[in-house]
């Protein structure tokens, strides 16, 4: 399979503290990855530094060989749930049009517009590009902001917590529409829920990175609920240990 996105020796470095140490990771076209970890481990960090919003204090990050700020059209981002104000009359359709803006761009083209239409049917949400997005429910937003992240058609989709503040069935919804997308997807979540729905590997990121090659584990509590985070880490170690036996 095609190298999508390779990290090698990576090392970020913030106020004279390493927040990710000796990362080395690649990812192959098409592969379904959820990052997961405690808070400030460094996911969103890692996805920033993919993204090429940061730079690394050592190391590298290519996407298909090249370096993420050569690369950026290929790369789709959701960023962690916005609340957008209220006094802002914004459209549907205007947020979406945002992911088809580039540098020197002042005006949207028929193709823009075509994609618009087509996204936002793929995505179910026609019938919601003239309303507000203030007006909308949390779950619906959520399907918006991927409507943004995708109507440039990129190669590699980064979600950073794409199922915040969203109700449980909206959840459902959303990982049940990102199983369907035939791209690379990098999904940062504390919501282990994600790890039934068809990830190949799992990343854990604090600090360092350990990566689970299988998900065949065995998770005891129900489907329907939420899992503890520390419930999974102990999950995946003894899954790790049953394999290793």
């Amino acid at each position: 399979m095609r190298l999508a996105i390779s990290i090698k020796n990576l090392f970020f470095k913030y106020r004279n503290e390493n927040v990710l140490e000796e990362i080395n990771a690649t990812i192959c076209e098409g592969e379904y990855i959820a990052l997961i970890g405690p808070n400030g481990g460094g996911k969103s960090t890692l996805l920033k530094l993919i993204l090429g919003l940061l730079t690394p204090t050592q190391g590298e990050v290519l996407i298909f060989g090249k370096p993420p700020f050569k690369q950026r059209k290929l790369l789709g981002y959701m960023p962690q749930y916005v609340n957008f104000k209220l006094e802002l009359p914004l459209l549907v359709k205007e947020v979406i049009l945002q992911g088809r803006l580039e540098r020197f761009k002042f005006r949207y083209t028929p193709n823009d517009f075509k994609a618009l239409y087509e996204i936002s049917q793929k995505l179910k949400i026609e019938n919601l590009l003239d309303k507000k997005i203030s007006t909308l429910s949390g779950g619906l937003r959520q399907r918006v902001l991927l409507a943004r992240a995708l109507i440039a058609n990129p190669k590699i989709l980064l979600l950073d917590e794409p199922t915040a503040s969203v109700d449980m069935k909206a959840q459902r919804e959303i990982y049940a529409l990102l199983k369907t997308l035939p791209i690379t997807k990098l999904v940062v979540s504390h919501d282990i829920n994600l790890l039934l729905e068809g990830v190949d590997r799992v990343f854990y990121v604090n600090k360092r990175l350990v990566i689970h090659e299988s998900l065949d584990i065995k998770i005891s509590s129900p489907r329907e609920g939420h899992f503890c985070q520390v419930e999974l880490f102990e999950e995946l170690k003894r899954s790790k240990n049953d394999r290793s036996s």
